[in-house]
């Protein structure tokens, strides 16, 4: 591999990266706002944005799986731990009920799971 494909396949991950953490920023707000009838002050939204990155902490799983030969069923698995614990970070914080604080961190995930997924194909088909 040369050096210019490495910087390229680099600033693609980077980003798919972007695009996909920002997507889910712009769902997870507009999610809260609209399900969970919250209002987005700048201190609240950094409040939350805060929960959600600390409840994020099982990423650092997706690491060992760089390293260590895992079936691609563990990223999914992580996914879930994930979204298990942004889900109760967000109820914490907002004081909401359950089942809208699922929905509201499902939808978040799903969009970026469906941005990574298009940035994948679109990346394999070139």
């Amino acid at each position: 591999m040369s050096f210019s494909s490495i910087v390229s396949t680099f600033q693609e991950i980077l980003v798919d990266v972007f695009v996909g953490n920002f997507m889910f920023i712009c769902v997870f707000l507009l999610s809260m706002r609209l399900l969970l009838n919250t209002s987005i002050q700048i201190s609240r939204c950094r409040d939350i944005l805060l929960a959600v990155l600390v409840s994020s902490h099982f990423k650092i799983f997706l690491i060992a799986t760089m390293v260590w030969e895992f079936p691609f069923s563990v990223i999914f698995i992580i996914d879930l731990f994930v979204l298990s614990s942004n889900t109760v970070a967000l109820k914490v914080i907002s004081e909401s009920a359950l089942n809208r604080c699922i929905v509201a961190c499902f939808c978040a995930h799903a969009v970026k799971l469906l941005v990574t997924q298009i940035s994948t194909q679109r990346s394999l088909r070139f």
